[in-house]
């Protein structure tokens, strides 16, 4: 879902920018679109809704092993009061308290800025520092999945002792895939 919903969001832009010409046409929107989509079709051109081929095989499904450790689910209740408490003074551009939509939101500069706090400054009951975060994808979840995320932290020169995962498999995406499939579904997105 993560993955293929910005698709979903760009789609839903370009139908509503059809909007003033389906009034001036006096013509319901999603049957312009159809129409529109349905000429797009007729001269093989990629129709909204369809992602091409390369979409799926320029990619690939990688399986990683990540070190032991623990993750900080930045959605708990418990993550966002320490956060609001202790952290107060780096979190000074929200001008309201911290929530779950903060958390999950499309603010990357706010996201990225809390991300670096919990990185930087959390050290776990147990004397480590976490492995990253988990938190839930904003798109929801599905009876067939978790609808967790997770982000981990990549060494770098500031955090020399954060554990490296590695890659232990690495699988082109079938697009017959059936969790692919429910993606789509949602997201209302075809392959090619």
């Amino acid at each position: 879902m993560e993955l293929l919903a910005p698709y979903r969001q760009e789609i839903g832009e370009r139908r509503r920018a059809l909007v003033p010409l389906a009034e001036a046409l006096e013509r319901d929107v999603d049957e312009l679109w159809t129409d529109i989509v349905t000429e797009w079709d007729q001269l093989g051109k990629e129709d909204a809704g369809w992602l091409p081929t390369n979409f799926h095989t320029n990619r690939a499904i990688y399986t990683i092993q990540f070190p032991t450790g623990w993750w900080i689910d930045a959605t708990a209740s418990e993550t966002i009061a320490a956060l609001s408490e202790k952290f107060a003074d780096r979190l000074t551009m929200l001008h309201e308290p911290l929530t779950m939509s903060h958390l999950t939101g499309d603010d990357r500069n706010l996201t990225s800025a809390i991300a670096e706090v919990l990185r930087d400054q959390v050290v776990l009951d147990d004397d480590t520092k976490p492995l990253g975060i988990e938190f839930l994808s904003k798109h929801g979840s599905s009876s067939a999945g978790s609808g967790v995320c997770w982000a981990h932290w990549m060494s770098d020169d500031r955090n020399q002792s954060t554990p490296q995962l590695q890659v232990v498999g690495k699988d082109a995406i079938d697009p017959n895939d059936t969790d692919l499939a429910l993606a789509q579904r949602y997201c209302g997105i075809r392959l090619r």
